[in-house]
């Protein structure tokens, strides 16, 4: 959450991969969702990588501008191939360590 802050501008939308736990938000004191995401509420994490980018992408529909992974959850980098190549067109990567990476998403065209 902390890095989220520094790295991001104050009116960032972010979307974290965190198991819904509220923690990153908190500290970043950013509005967002997390991933996956149901009527704004955390729906499990992805059954393939078709359900993650059809979340990430109805989550860039209203505004998100960032997308956050931490430790527990970058192993969804490695499962969702189709994903993460879907995000390395989509999105840039802002800052990656063991613990965290996160990326800008690129405005959504209408």
């Amino acid at each position: 959450g902390l890095e989220l802050k520094t790295s991001t501008p104050a009116h960032s939308l972010i979307v974290t991969a965190d198991y819904g736990d509220p923690t990153a938000l908190y500290y970043a004191e950013r509005k967002g969702w997390h991933f996956l995401e149901k009527g704004g509420i955390y729906n499990g994490h992805p059954t393939d990588s078709a359900a993650a980018i059809a979340d990430l992408e109805e989550l860039r529909r209203w505004g998100a501008t960032h997308i956050a992974f931490y430790s527990g959850t970058l192993w969804w980098l490695d499962c969702y191939s189709e994903f993460t190549g879907y995000l390395n067109a989509t999105a840039t990567l802002k800052a990656s360590t063991p613990a965290y990476r996160i990326y800008e998403l690129r405005p959504f065209i209408r």
